[in-house]
């Protein structure tokens, strides 16, 4: 490596350095980074792994356009989540995060328990999605190689959110048949 000798590059450069470094800002402050080129596997798991960040998304935003209040609260679950983020974490994260879990554990407990629900609970669960302004959306699911999969129902998709904010300390109680009132 050579010794600099001159003057030190400035830290507002952004952009691609050689073929091997990036610099840029993140939240504002200077930072560089080695230049990835991702394969973008198509792998089962890597689609899974994008399922399930495409749904805790599909929360993610619902609460963040939203002004709905759930029964019991006097705060939004947005701002719920900004107070219960550890100090330093986003909202948006620390949501996600919650939703997923290690090893995807999270997810896979709230997967499993709703597809323990009946034909009708299910039912009340789209239902309620369905109502909520913005109303929560179906989300676009895959398998392995990007080959399009059945939609996640708008229910089942509330029904993680729910879950996500149970494990994330913002919601008391463990979703179960009958969704939660949002006013």
């Amino acid at each position: 490596m050579a010794k600099v000798t001159g003057p030190l590059m400035s830290l507002d450069a952004s952009g691609k350095f050689a073929g091997a470094l990036v610099f840029g800002k993140w939240k504002g402050r200077p930072t560089v980074r080695q230049l990835v080129r991702p394969s973008n596997p198509m792998s089962t798991d890597q689609v899974d792994q994008r399922n399930m960040v495409r749904v805790m998304g599909a929360g993610q935003h619902w609460a963040n356009f939203t002004a709905l209040i759930r029964a019991g609260e006097t705060l939004t679950d947005k701002e719920l989540l900004k107070l219960a983020a550890p100090s330093g974490q986003a909202w948006n994260g620390f949501l996600v995060k919650s939703g997923i879990g290690a090893g995807s554990i999270n997810y896979s407990a709230a997967a499993a328990a709703y597809a323990a629900l009946s034909a009708p609970e299910k039912a009340a669960w789209v239902a309620a999605a369905d109502a909520l302004v913005p109303a929560i959306p179906p989300v676009a699911q895959f398998i392995a190689d990007n080959v399009p999969a059945a939609n996640m129902t708008s229910g089942e998709v509330f029904f993680h959110y729910d879950w996500a904010l149970y494990v994330a300390g913002v919601e008391p109680t463990l979703p179960a048949a009958v969704p939660p009132v949002y006013a």
